[in-house]
């Protein structure tokens, strides 16, 4: 695999994991707003991918709450593809 096909790959969200396909952290942020609150959702491989990725998309949240819902498996072969 050539340099530029790894940096292409490292630029994605989603990273080959254990389970044997591409996978991600799901983080649902949270700040409290009257009457509801603003919640974001974000896919990232790593916590700090994810808060440098709210940072920049969204510069004046502030975060009450963070939690991590899971990992999104995307296996090879889904229709989706």
């Amino acid at each position: 695999m050539g340099k530029k096909k790894k940096k292409q790959q490292a630029a994605t969200r989603f990273v080959v994991g254990t389970h044997g396909g591409c996978e991600a952290r799901l983080f649902e942020f949270r700040e409290k707003h009257l009457p509801e609150p603003h919640v974001v959702q974000i896919a990232a491989a790593s916590f700090d991918e994810a808060l440098a990725y709210l940072r920049w998309h969204e510069p004046g949240f502030e975060i009450d709450s963070i939690q991590n819902l899971g990992i999104i498996l995307l296996v090879s072969g889904l229709p989706v593809d």
